[in-house]
């Protein structure tokens, strides 16, 4: 395959719709992608191996351990009342505990966050889901490769920037580099997203950033127009997911107590658009799907939804019961925090309105919706890259 030189730069959770704020980005080729149902920890993933959550199994930060003991057993013995119950002083024990016991067993991104209103008794049967970072070797297995591999395995000339500690995706700390020694660059923004969930993508605040990106994105494609020509290169600019401004909270443990229901006497974790639960019997089964049928908004996962989300089949990460919520809404008392202040959120069924990420590019995208499996599949093609996986790709080269 015939080698181009290409520029890539991701934004985190920008919306197709933002592009209006944006208008050297928008004077290019775009289309609306397609995410997956989950979060930015599912999706990076499936936009960096070409393949679905179905194949490289990375769905939530916590999972139900599928070892005997999880790495916070040790905690869990501790005793269920004040000052361990108080979500506060969970926080703080799960984080001395991680950075002084676990912080050498795994470095994912996300690492071995702090936990909050979950029970410390169930603290045993939680586990990360992901375990090496992004772009560290085998990071799915021996079968499903990253783009990051791939560019070291066939020597290209690579320069990765704001993709890791300590700057990890501030628009004004990427270091930029002269496009002339390079096969490929990889600009890493995350800024984006944060300035969504503070002030929404467009609010006077997120309309700011978004064209202080759209400056640097066009200051960094005209380098790379200087020094290849107008059709030298390819450039590709996407998101992982879009962001939906927040209309309602739903409080999932005072909905459970008005109803005679204790939430936090089974295992579950909540996160801001999903519930997953283990129910220990039937009757916990269905006195939970009773509860959970008064919230209009929340959305059981069937057994044909899996199929059809390229979901795993694993209730180790998704839980006996899974219900996710409709876009605009979310639940607060979540695993990771109380989400009161949030004010746009993402992680919805990939059709809710406003959840579509962006697919821009100076080449003509031949489709109408572009999927995260895409932009792998694209990125290696533009490289020149021979790529063969014994699971299947599931994304297609959409660049002419």
């Amino acid at each position: 395959m015939k080698k181009k030189p290409v520029l890539s730069i991701f934004a985190d959770g920008v919306r197709f719709d933002s592009l209006q704020y944006m208008p050297f980005v928008n004077s290019l080729n775009s289309a609306p992608l397609e995410t997956v149902l989950g979060y930015s920890i599912s999706c990076h993933p499936s936009m960096y191996t070409g393949v679905y959550p179905d194949k490289h199994k990375i769905a939530f930060h916590w999972v139900k351990s599928k070892k005997k003991n999880g790495p916070y057993t040790f905690l869990s013995h501790f005793p269920d009342f004040f000052p361990f119950s108080n979500p506060y002083i969970q926080a703080l024990a799960s984080h001395f505990y991680a950075k002084i016991f676990l912080k050498k067993k795994a470095s994912p991104f996300m690492g071995y966050g702090k936990l909050l209103n979950l029970p410390m008794k169930f603290w045993n049967q939680i586990d990360i889901n992901e375990f090496k970072y992004w772009d560290d070797d085998n990071y799915i297995n021996e079968d499903i490769k990253t783009i990051f591999e791939l560019v070291r395995k066939n020597n290209y000339k690579h320069h990765i920037s704001n993709m890791h500690k300590p700057n990890l995706g501030n628009l004004k700390a990427v270091k930029t580099v002269d496009p002339h020694m390079y096969d490929w660059v990889y600009y890493f923004i995350g800024e984006s997203d944060s300035v969504s969930h503070e002030f929404t993508q467009h609010s006077n605040e997120g309309i700011s950033f978004l064209k202080k990106l759209d400056k640097f994105i066009e200051t960094e494609y005209k380098r790379f127009e200087e020094a290849y020509g107008i059709d030298g290169f390819d450039f590709i600019f996407w998101s992982d997911h879009g962001h939906i401004s927040i209309d309602k909270q739903i409080d999932l443990y005072n909905l459970f107590k008005e109803n005679g229901i204790n939430l936090k006497n089974g295992f579950h974790l909540v996160d801001s658009t999903t519930a997953r639960f283990w129910p220990k019997n039937e009757t916990q089964r269905n006195e939970i799907m009773k509860v959970m049928e008064k919230i209009p908004e929340a959305t059981l996962v069937k057994d044909e939804d899996y199929l059809n989300l390229h979901l795993a089949k694993d209730s180790d990460l998704y839980g006996e019961l899974f219900y996710y919520l409709k876009g605009g809404v979310i639940f607060i008392y979540t695993i990771h925090g109380f989400g009161k202040e949030t004010k746009s959120m993402h992680g919805y069924h990939p059709d809710a309105k406003g959840n579509d990420g962006l697919f821009v590019s100076n080449k003509t995208i031949n489709t109408s919706r572009v999927t995260l499996p895409d932009v792998f599949v694209s990125t290696i093609n533009s490289l020149g890259i021979d790529y063969n996986t014994k699971v299947g790709l599931d994304g297609e080269n959409i660049l002419s």
